[in-house]
Order: structure tokens, then sequence, then C-alpha cells
């Protein structure tokens, strides 16, 4: 073995973090399931006095959605930056557009359904209220049940995408990017004859390896300070 391979590559048997983001991609899928699912349930059920009130608990639970998506996303990108930290960098890049189009993707829906609400109201003005409780395909409560039945099924094809690459990723356990890569790391540097796009993607693998170098020096580091500590209080004759 070559020096300081036994200390790299038992750490990174050991250490190996799984990117817990699939309970929360699950949960995200689940809720917007159950939001269509009530949609459904309220357009088919709701007497006609009711049907109003149905259409604003659907917007009610719309607006919600939306906060609950705006924190989902940030707990997955902190999830995933740990996973970056840990060196797996290849694989946070190839996963960046996956675990950001879900907020895109109702950003976008509630963008739309908001304006079709509005034009709506200027539409219809004071008659929105006869309009609200008319059966049919074009009913308000029908519409929005529609908007979060597409946007589901959406959704559920991201989701289970990226549920199976993360699922994948944790079973496999790679090692870090930079042990994976440290024999054949020398491949790209000798004659850069690449195109730009490629120059560019190595300096950018370069960086990530000093990036992820520097922070297991820091933590290498952190634990031979704390072993000289554990060294010198079992070594220090005890005072009289």
């Amino acid at each position: 073995m070559a020096d300081g391979e036994p200390i790299l590559s038992a750490e990174a048997d050991t250490s190996f973090k799984k990117l817990k983001t699939v309970p929360l991609f699950s949960f995200h899928l689940l809720v917007s399931t159950a939001i269509s699912f009530t949609g459904i349930v309220l357009a088919a059920t709701s007497q006609d006095k009711d049907r109003c009130k149905a259409y604003f608990i659907m917007v009610y639970m719309r607006v919600a959605f939306w906060f609950i998506t705006f924190i989902f996303d940030h707990l997955v990108k902190h999830h995933h930056d740990q996973l970056r930290m840990n060196g797996y960098h290849d694989f946070h890049r190839a996963t960046n557009v996956q675990k950001t189009v879900p907020l895109y993707i109702v950003s976008a829906w509630s963008a739309v359904f908001l304006g079709v609400q509005t034009l709506m109201h200027e539409t219809y003005g004071e008659d929105f209220w006869i309009k609200c409780i008319f059966v049919g395909f074009l009913s308000p409560v029908i519409y929005v049940t529609g908007f979060s039945v597409v946007e589901t099924f959406i959704l559920g094809i991201v989701h289970t995408s990226y549920i199976c690459r993360v699922t994948k990723f944790n079973n496999a356990k790679p090692q870090p990017d930079a042990l994976r890569g440290r024999h054949s790391s020398g491949e790209g540097l000798v004659g850069l004859t690449h195109s730009h796009a490629d120059t560019l993607e190595l300096l950018e693998k370069q960086a990530d390896l000093i990036n992820y170098l520097k922070d297991h020096n820091m933590r290498l580091s952190q634990k031979l300070m704390q072993l000289n500590s554990q060294v010198r209080t079992v070594t220090l004759p005890p005072q009289i």
C-alpha cells in the first residue's frame, strides 16, 4: 500500500453516511397525493352549498403545500451539501437538477394557478359565488383539483427517479471521489487536448478534490489533537 492509503481507506469504509433524502422525497410525494385525493373527494361529494367552501379548502392546501415544498427544498439542499463535504462531488453534481426540480414545479404550477384564479375573479366579478357552486368540468373546485392531480403525476415521475437513484447510491456505499480516482487521477492531466467544457470539468473536479482533502486533513488534525490530549492526561503524574 502507498503511504497514507490505509488511513484514507479505513476511514472511507467506516464513515460512509447515507444520503438521507429518500424519506423527504417520499413524504413530499405523499403530501401531494393527499392533496389531490382530498380534492377528488371534495369535488365528488360536496353539495352545491358547500362547493365554494371546498374550493377555498383546496386553495389553502395549495398555499400550505408551497411552504412545505420550500422547507423540503432547504432540507434536501442541506443533505446534499453534507454529501459534497464528504467527498461525493460527482453524485452531488449528477443529482443537482433532480433535487431542485420539485420546488420549480410547485412554484411554476402555483404561479399558473394564481394567474387562472385572478383571471377567473376578474371575469366573473360578483358572479363568482354563483359560478363557484356550478357543477361541471369548469367549476373552480374541479379545475384546482385537476391542477393538483397533474402536478402529483409529474412529481411522481421526478421523485421516483430520484429515490431509485439515491437508493442505489446508498446500497453501493462507494468511496469518496478522491479515493476512487486516486489511481487514475493523472489520466486527465496529461495533455489537455479535450474541449473547453472538458477542461472546465477537470478543473472543477480538481477543486473538489482539494476541498475534500482539506476537510479530511482538518478532521485528522482534530483527532490527533484529541489523542494528544488523552495521552497527556494519562501520562501526567498526579499532583500532590
